[in-house]
């Protein structure tokens, strides 16, 4: 019988719908889920991954060594879209199939970022907090309608982003290499270079992936070229931004605020970003909510009963591990 572990919170994988683990109960898997931590160390996922077949992944490190000595692992399935914790290359030459639940949870990324822009000039927090000590401010705040709003990044997310802020009739800016140019002029997307885009926007909302080429994209040079009343946002990965640059603009009123739902470390271990008045922060949430917990659950269920058909599931991220795979010993049935 072939086994499954749940690598992330019981609470994350079922909220409302518990038919993705049905879904695997009827196909024949043991479930089994992870208590604690432990797991988020290499020594601690190589033990939590003895016997097991397939894993819907978090955060934990999916290294090299952890692939080599999980013998039994066939398919690691990221519940998200982020994969930088998956050495790719090390699963496809052991022939670990590595996945993500692409276009499971856009729109709840792309409403948060948008969320952040709203509390972060709406003076949401700020305002809440006086109130709850018995203050009663006046503070003035700032809209999003017809401001330049600077996207960074056009995929499923940023392109929702830019839906969004379209009907607030704001002026979109983007920096994308491989723009959409349909979707640019449908939504009156400007494409810019990220120098255009940092000086000129209102509000900055980021979309990229993690790699060695956008690690640190807002670094001190870009935080000097933006306006000291414009917000960024970040919903994407925590490494995008230098995390010691920000808190030095955001300190010295280089810029006027930031939304922040990821950290370069997670959960982080700088705390002072906890006490500025002028940020926003989220425990990497924007892309959890009860619909779209449900929508990566069962693409992430779904690609580990295809891989175990034999089918090639859906979002496939290492296609050389295809033609490598480790075999299942069990009966394909379900």
């Amino acid at each position: 019988m072939p086994s499954v572990l749940i690598a992330i919170p019981s609470n994350y994988f079922i909220t409302r719908d518990p038919t993705p683990r049905e879904k695997l109960e009827a196909a024949g898997w043991t479930v089994r889920e992870v208590t604690g931590r432990a797991h988020t160390t290499e020594d601690g996922l190589i033990a939590a991954l003895d016997g097991v077949d397939a894993t819907v992944a978090g955060g934990e490190p999916y290294t090299r060594r952890v692939l080599s000595a999980a013998t039994s692992l066939k398919h690691v399935a990221r519940w998200g879209v982020g994969f930088d914790r998956v050495d790719l290359e090390a699963a496809a030459d052991e022939g670990v199939l590595v996945t993500t639940t692409q276009g499971a949870n856009d729109w709840g990324v792309a409403d948060h970022a948008v969320a952040l822009m709203l509390g972060l000039g709406h003076l949401l927090v700020s305002n809440h907090l006086a109130i709850m000590k018995d203050g009663w401010g006046s503070a003035i705040g700032d809209d999003l309608w017809r401001q330049k709003v600077g996207i960074v990044g056009l995929g499923r997310i940023g392109r929702g982003v830019a839906q969004r802020v379209h009907g607030f009739e704001a002026e979109i800016l983007a920096y994308e290499p491989y723009p959409d140019r349909a979707f640019c002029e449908r939504y009156g997307v400007r494409l810019v270079s990220a120098e255009e885009l940092f000086s000129q926007s209102d509000y900055i909302t980021l979309h990229l992936p993690l790699s060695p080429e956008t690690r640190h994209f807002v670094n001190r040079e870009r935080l000097a070229l933006m306006k000291p009343t414009a917000f960024v946002v970040n919903t994407a990965r925590g490494g995008l931004v230098d995390e010691e640059a920000l808190y030095a603009a955001l300190t010295s009123g280089q810029i006027a605020g930031a939304g922040l739902d990821v950290r370069e470390h997670e959960p982080p271990t700088d705390r002072r970003f906890d006490a500025l008045p002028n940020v926003i922060l989220s425990p990497h949430t924007a892309g959890i909510t009860h619909q779209t917990v449900s929508a990566m659950s069962h693409m992430a269920v779904d690609s580990i009963l295809s891989g175990w058909r034999g089918e090639s599931p859906h979002g496939l991220l290492n296609p050389r591990a295809w033609e490598r795979r480790r075999p299942y010993e069990f009966s394909k049935r379900g």
